[in-house]
């Protein structure tokens, strides 16, 4: 998949560039830092839990100017353990949204917004029909985003689905 321009009218003059990128990229692997280092700050030092990198299908890069400023990622999570201590799977071609980041500096500028509409377009390329993901109450401006963009509450599922702060999402592709 090549990379993806989309102007950003509120960036100025340069254009916000999309790109497709290998889960390991250094600039994916910063931003990823970042968002691990705030999420720190918002729900205390409970490391993200690992992701197995075989598991991605997608990862992207925002890019303003160059200057990488946001990421996102899926994973495909067809018949895994949804981890509800029900022995529960989640069903074929589901992809869960995952490290959905934006740099503090160019937040409010559409740029979040963008990378989802790409991870869902990319996602149903290779034929994924649902995505799901887990935010928490924390984390506002993010529930924000995914109800404005069509995700609705399911039930809990995932590494933190014990915690009354977590939140999870669906939405049909």
């Amino acid at each position: 998949m090549t990379a993806t321009t989309v102007r950003d009218t509120t960036a100025g003059p340069e254009d916000l560039v999309l790109e497709v990128v290998e889960w390991d990229d250094a600039d994916a692997v910063g931003l990823r830092a970042a968002q691990e280092a705030e999420m720190a700050t918002r729900y205390g030092d409970d490391p993200a839990p690992a992701i197995d990198p075989r598991s991605i299908v997608v990862t992207l890069v925002a890019r303003l100017g160059g200057a990488p400023v946001g990421t996102a990622a899926v994973r495909d999570v067809s018949g895994t353990d949804d981890r509800r201590g029900r022995g529960t799977t989640h069903p074929a071609a589901t992809g869960e949204v995952k490290r959905v980041y934006v740099d503090p500096g160019h937040r409010g500028r559409g740029v979040a917004r963008r990378l989802m509409a790409e991870l869902e377009r990319a996602a149903r390329q290779v034929g994924f029909r649902r995505f799901v993901l887990e935010t928490g109450t924390a984390q506002p401006e993010a529930i924000g985003l995914y109800e404005a963009i069509g995700y609705e509450p399911i039930e809990k599922f995932g590494d933190h689905a014990e915690f009354d702060e977590q939140r999870c999402y669906g939405k049909r592709l």
